[in-house]
């Protein structure tokens, strides 16, 4: 495992870091006990970094971070989310999806029902009070004192352009509730307009095989401000998989449209694929190698998914004529 600092901050983190999503369940039967030993698993590849944010599963993922870590907390570098919320129908979707997840598969369409209608019942709020609350909320689920980045959630481009939540993030470092923070966006578009704010420390976007978009607009400005660079999804929610485990997490985040013409695209890239390579640790390799980049955040649902993620450290590497070939397919 490789290390590098983020940015202009202090912080050592692992080139592949560990992202949470799912650890509560998510999209998928949740297993508290393969959950804290898939942590434990990552811990032991030398895995430090671990982005979970207040509402993946409810809050239950940052309670299974926290339980892990809590013994090890100065070895591990926590970082979570906020700025996103449920609305009341939106939480009772979700509880119903889980109770639905473990039965058979005949109930999928209604799981399926029950996930697309949650995805509209998402809010966005980023005013001193909610985020306030809600970073004390994180800090006692993961069971620590302090965040080491934190990270406003996919704010608009118009909240970008007010910045009135800066001042908030500023007091919460003050307080030491928060170390560092950044923002997570949306798109390109909105990840430009961050750059203007001085006390940011990093930018997560979504860079993947399929999402190559942040390759020549947006890294090399990130770079150029000596901010770190956290790069989400690089299987593409799942396109990028052998099995498209969580699918259903891209079908929902893309108008059907869109969604159809990424599948198409990630087919495209099945060329990757080699005797000792499969297509998650291609793509994974593909933002590796990126220059710029600081941490890849994969997400892991069990061992052995984090163990074919990790072993794109150790897999068949890409070769030039391959990313020739990737480039010409953008």
């Amino acid at each position: 495992m490789k290390y590098k600092i983020l940015g202009k901050t202090d912080l050592k983190v692992s080139e592949l870091g560990f992202g949470c999503q799912s650890l509560g369940g998510g999209l998928y039967h949740r297993d508290d006990k393969e959950s804290i030993r898939t942590l434990q698993k990552a811990f032991d590849y030398g895995i430090n970094f671990y982005d979970v944010s207040d509402h993946h599963s409810l809050g239950n993922s940052e309670k299974l971070l926290g339980k892990a870590f809590k013994d090890r907390r100065d070895k591990v570098i926590l970082t979570s989310k906020a700025g996103l919320m449920y609305s009341q129908a939106g939480i009772f979707a979700l509880k119903m999806r889980s109770l639905a997840r473990p039965i058979s598969s005949f109930l999928q369409p209604i799981k399926n029902s029950l996930h697309y209608f949650r995805a509209t019942q998402l809010h966005f709020n980023y005013s001193d009070d909610y985020i306030t609350q809600a970073v004390e909320k994180s800090l006692i689920r993961l069971q620590t004192d302090y965040l080491d980045l934190f990270q406003l959630y996919k704010p608009s481009s118009q909240t970008i352009e007010r910045g009135d939540f800066i001042e908030t993030l500023e007091k919460l470092k003050t307080q030491g509730k928060i170390r560092y923070y950044g923002i997570t966006c949306l798109t390109i578009e909105d990840a430009l307009l961050c750059l203007k704010f001085s006390g940011i420390s990093s930018i997560q976007v979504a860079v993947s095989l399929i999402d190559q978009e942040a390759i020549d607009k947006l890294i090399p400005r990130v770079k150029e401000k000596n901010l770190g660079f956290i790069s989400r999804h690089p299987r593409a929610i799942g396109l990028l998989t052998k099995n498209h485990d969580d699918i259903m997490g891209d079908s929902s985040a893309f108008p059907r449209k869109e969604y159809e013409e990424r599948k198409e695209k990630a087919f495209k890239f099945q060329f990757l694929v080699k005797k000792d390579r499969t297509i998650a640790q291609a793509s994974i390799q593909f933002v590796l190698q990126l220059d710029g980049i600081s941490v890849v955040l994969p997400r892991s649902v069990n061992r052995d998914e984090l163990d074919e993620n990790v072993g794109a450290l150790f897999a068949q590497p890409l070769s030039t004529d391959e990313l020739m070939r990737i480039y010409s397919l953008a």
